[in-house]
């Protein structure tokens, strides 16, 4: 199916069917003519939304099929769906996450990205389909990433402080007797949301004096808040406030994929004629870098990476003078109770990797943006230890 032929059927489409907006439809458009585009905004859809950018790259027809499925009801690459089986839930998830961006940060929420978590997020939808049991299994993937993926409730209890520390926290005041208890009472917290109190980072916001207190500090590099309420007992309730600690959550359409779940959705929902996982080795990542070279040199290739030390990356993103990885990658902040996940975030590899002295230069997309990475030779498995690849069509 060629540019105009896509575009001709999103016309048919949105003629047909009221639910394919005119918004949608010029997202649509944008994205045919240009793939990089598609962005996977505040969702937590990395590798859903690479894949959806191969079809833009690939195979605009399953593209066109994709879009087909969610506004009409028809089936995807065998899968039975039916009218509202992908989009009614998406349009819940897009408006959940939509309150939730507006009230914790201070960028406003994008909509122009709607039809691209829409789309992106069907496919797991349809994965669930397919295999429910997989599914299930990279929810607690999810989990692995951020310990409150699956937490429904607006606060989680995690235990109580007695009221001698109230004159403190009026006061605004971590003193030793406070910091004290919240170190004694960490592995609490660690149990039920996998980080604990930082009392060097630690912030008091008195909200009712002598009744309601939040405290705000940086654990697993992200800022975490806790609410306490003074009981009519005395005693002090300290819960966690669930979406202002974490990004990632159920209710709102993020899902993370292991290898093992990427594979599974791309062989079993996606279509791709190929599916290849290799793994990255510290003492010898040539072999991995050429089997990603060869991947790219053929027809319709895809290659997507799962990458660690996030916040390197998430610079790289913003600022092209953050792009040359020097040290050791920085693993996953520890989650008592959760193993450490194969990645913190899915990329996909932009063209061949090169070698440059002793470092690879790496050609990357992700957040609708494309740009390299320069990283030494002995950190490349570090930074980029799994890559998932093959041809996401015949």
């Amino acid at each position: 199916m060629d540019l105009a032929q896509a575009k001709q059927a999103l016309g048919v489409l949105r003629a047909a069917e009221p639910s394919f907006e005119p918004p949608d439809e010029a997202r649509a458009k944008t994205l045919l003519d240009q793939p990089d585009a598609v962005n996977q905004g505040y969702y937590g859809t990395c590798g859903l939304t690479a894949i959806v950018r191969s079809y833009l790259q690939h195979d605009r027809a399953r593209f066109v099929e994709l879009l087909r499925a969610v506004y009409s009801g028809t089936p995807f690459n065998g899968i039975a769906t039916g009218r509202d089986v992908l989009l009614g839930r998406r349009t819940v998830q897009r408006d959940n996450k939509a309150a939730q961006v507006s009230q914790t940060t201070p960028v406003p929420y994008v909509p122009l990205f709607d039809l691209d978590f829409v789309l992106a997020r069907s496919l797991g939808k349809l994965l669930k389909i397919r295999s429910p049991e997989m599914y299930e299994a990279q929810a607690l993937v999810s989990e692995e990433i951020a310990r409150l993926f699956n937490a429904k409730e607006a606060f989680l209890d995690v235990f109580t402080l007695d009221a001698e520390h109230v004159a403190a926290l009026d006061a605004a005041a971590v003193d030793p007797g406070l910091s004290f208890d919240l170190n004694l009472k960490g592995w609490r917290l660690a149990q039920v949301a996998g980080f604990t109190v930082d009392p060097g980072s630690l912030r008091i916001h008195p909200q009712t004096p002598g009744r309601h207190w939040v405290l705000v500090f940086q654990a697993g590099g992200r800022e975490r808040v806790l609410r306490i309420l003074r009981a009519a007992t005395g005693v002090l309730r300290v819960a966690v406030d669930v979406r202002n600690s974490e990004s990632a959550f159920r209710d709102q359409g993020d899902l993370a994929l292991d290898s093992d779940g990427l594979r599974t959705v791309l062989q079993n929902v996606a279509g791709a004629s190929r599916v290849t996982v290799t793994r990255i080795r510290p003492d010898s990542p040539q072999s991995a870098v050429d089997a990603v070279n060869a991947e790219l040199a053929g027809g319709k290739p895809y290659v997507y990476g799962f990458v660690r030390s996030f916040d390197d990356w998430a610079s790289a993103q913003r600022d092209a003078h953050q792009r040359t990885f020097g040290k050791a990658a920085t693993p996953p902040a520890p989650i008592w109770g959760r193993g450490e996940p194969e990645g913190e975030h899915i990329i996909a590899l932009n063209g061949p990797i090169r070698r440059e002295g002793g470092s690879f230069v790496v050609p990357v997309w992700t957040w609708g943006a494309a740009f390299e990475i320069r990283v030494a030779e002995a950190h490349l498995a570090g930074y980029l230890p799994v890559v998932v690849h093959g041809r996401i069509s015949a």
